[in-house]
């Protein structure tokens, strides 16, 4: 289901990607603020209809069009393997620190919250890891 925000004229393209940072103190005043501001922060979107309307905007310098965007799964690995597509899970901290490894960037992909709790929307094939641990590569929302 894809919802309705913002984005600076110049990013308004259809399939792009983007992680929303979260409000703006300069966005407080905004009579439009809402409309831009409604995201869940440190999420990731991707922009699947670019609309005509377009508005003034401080931040962006220019004008934001208005756009549909629907959230993306983040692909990550989990441990354990008792991992059920469907689930509800807290998600938490790996505790290796391997910057060579391969799966390093799958592990700690950009945008994930330790301790906040997510959608388990996928479960995919078991991880080789190097360092011993038990992991599957998930997509959650």
């Amino acid at each position: 289901m894809s919802e309705v925000t913002l984005i600076g004229e110049d990013l308004a393209e259809k399939g792009l990607v983007f992680r929303f940072g979260g409000n703006l103190s300069s966005c407080q005043s905004c009579e439009i603020k809402n409309s831009c501001c409604g995201l869940s922060k440190s999420r990731w979107y991707k922009i699947v209809k670019v609309r005509d309307n377009s508005h003034d905007c401080k931040v962006h310098h220019g004008k934001v069009k208005v756009v549909e965007v629907e959230e993306i799964p983040i692909e990550t690995t989990i441990s354990g393997e008792k991992v059920i597509e469907g689930s509800v899970m807290t998600l938490e901290e790996k505790g290796c620190n391997n910057l060579d490894c391969g799966n390093y960037r799958l592990c700690h992909p950009p945008g994930i919250e330790y301790g906040e709790q997510y959608n388990v929307e996928e479960v995919a094939e078991k991880i080789d890891c190097p360092g011993g641990q038990s992991l599957k590569k998930v997509k959650l929302l």
